[in-house]
């Protein structure tokens, strides 16, 4: 997959396809950065407004998109939603990239402190940064519609990356409304026995 008249394009690892074939990824006109979005023979260029570097790295059934871009004063995630963009920026971290979006809106990705990298959950206007357990650094790569995120994250050796998944777990309201759910389906079914 070739932009027309880039330099380079990216369309392998960063980059995202959603169930409706739209594709997102990267390339270069050798100037600058710049996203892209392939919507079957058509390309769009996606670039932040007064940004030097513009990745496009998520997509979902929507068409809503996400990414990191670079500006004077550093780095940033993004959510382009239509002809809006928005900033994401992990509140006191020193950068933010955003890497998927899944089809709630949710968003994962990571922020980095000025130290380390930290995987990070937003949800609505909240966020939730995380680490693998004894990691070093982590990255929030991918979230699917169930809430499951997967990553890699950096052993506290610092000599190997692993892959991980993470699993959303109910919370106890949510368990609450489940089992009184399924008792009320079980009383249904057994009035339609008898």
């Amino acid at each position: 997959i070739d932009y027309p008249g880039a330099n380079w394009s990216i369309a392998f690892d960063t980059v995202d396809i959603n169930n409706n074939g739209m594709i997102v990824g990267y390339y270069s006109d050798g100037s600058k950065l710049h996203g892209f979005l392939k919507n079957g023979n058509n390309f769009s260029s996606i670039d932040y407004p007064n940004s030097y570097n513009t990745y496009a790295l998520g997509i979902n059934n929507s068409g809503q998109i996400v990414g990191q871009y670079y500006d004077n004063s550093g780095m940033h995630g993004f959510l382009k939603d239509g002809v809006d963009f928005i900033s994401i920026d992990y509140p006191g971290v020193r950068g933010t990239h955003a890497f998927d979006i899944n089809d709630s809106g949710q968003i994962v990705g990571l922020n980095w402190d000025g130290l380390k990298y930290h995987g990070f959950l937003k949800d609505g206007a909240s966020f939730n940064s995380f680490d693998y357990p004894g990691a070093y650094e982590t990255w929030a790569n991918g979230i699917n519609n169930g809430g499951q995120i997967v990553g890699r994250y950096w052993d506290e050796t610092r000599t190997n990356y692993h892959g991980f998944l993470a699993t959303p777990v109910p919370e106890p309201s949510t368990l609450l409304l489940l089992g009184s759910g399924l008792a009320g389906l079980a009383a249904i079914r057994r009035k339609f026995k008898n």
